[in-house]
């Protein structure tokens, strides 16, 4: 009988002995589990820290913004209206035709929707024009001299400018893909062209009806006045950007010019002669 009771007693402590080597080990594995999410969690937190994204870079720039545009430019250096004396134009193309740009921007206030726009622009403008005329007051060059006087007939101009533009604009963010912009642009002139010839036709010198110089049968007389063409123009620009994407997008510029490109003691042409360019092209930026 005492036999009995020692072996329960012996089964009873070993099934405790067992109970607490099982808690113990599963409080081990809670710590051990727990120990790990910590780390885990930590090491999320920094690898964060150490990659942040290009938005949370954006998200810096409070309002700023920069970009790069190219484009196609068509237009031309002509008077405003067209005067009686131009009766035709013949034929006209682009000379030149070619502009890029880096840009900046700054947006205003919490909502964001008004800006003020910056740029440096390189820009090839001009144009090949051959028009019908008459009694067009001009000059040409005939042996090494300069006849002035009307002509009457077909003249044909060739004009470039390379030029360094810098607009300074208003800018409202109509939606998140569609801005308007319009302001002011300085021009500096880097290289000058304004040159020509007439054929078909005939000039009366100094006057309507002074003495006739014919010239028929392909035989020309030309002219420059590149050197006469002004360093330094201004004018106004009024533009539209679209966003296809989120960094990628198309773009319109017009731009006028404020006054002739001749100064105003340039008396051979006798009207005042405007740059007058339109661009469209692309742009990337943010």
């Amino acid at each position: 009988m005492k036999n009995k009771y020692t072996v329960i007693s012996l089964v009873v402590m070993l099934f405790i002995s067992t109970l607490s080597a099982s808690a113990n080990d599963s409080a081990e594995a809670t710590t051990v589990n727990e120990a790990s999410v910590v780390v885990s969690a930590e090491s999320d937190t920094r690898s964060e820290k150490v990659k942040p994204t290009f938005e949370d870079f954006t998200t810096t720039l409070k309002g700023f913004g920069y970009g790069y545009r190219m484009g196609f430019t068509i237009g031309g250096i002509t008077p405003v209206p067209l005067p009686a004396e131009i009766r035709e134009m013949v034929s006209f193309s682009p000379n030149g035709a070619f502009m890029q740009e880096i840009y900046g921007y700054k947006m205003l206030g919490e909502k964001q929707r008004l800006g003020i726009y910056f740029g440096e622009r390189l820009a090839v403008e001009g144009m090949n024009a051959e028009a019908r005329v008459k009694n067009y007051q001009m000059s040409i060059e005939q042996g090494g001299d300069y006849i002035s006087g009307y002509f009457t007939g077909i003249d044909k101009t060739e004009a470039k400018l390379i030029s360094l533009k810098m607009p300074l604009e208003f800018m409202v963010r109509v939606s998140p893909r569609l801005d308007f912009r319009v302001g002011p642009y300085a021009q500096i002139n880097l290289h000058k062209e304004f040159k020509g010839e007439v054929y078909d036709g005939y000039l009366r010198e100094n006057t309507p009806v002074g003495q006739k110089i014919v010239f028929s049968d392909g035989s020309t007389a030309s002219y420059d006045f590149s050197d006469d063409v002004k360093n330094f123009i201004s004018g106004a620009e009024v533009a539209a950007d679209f966003k296809i994407n989120k960094y990628f997008g198309v773009f319109g510029n017009l731009d006028l010019g404020f006054g002739s490109v001749f100064p105003d003691n340039f008396e051979t042409i006798t009207f005042k002669m405007y740059p007058i360019f339109f661009s469209l092209g692309v742009f990337v930026g943010i």
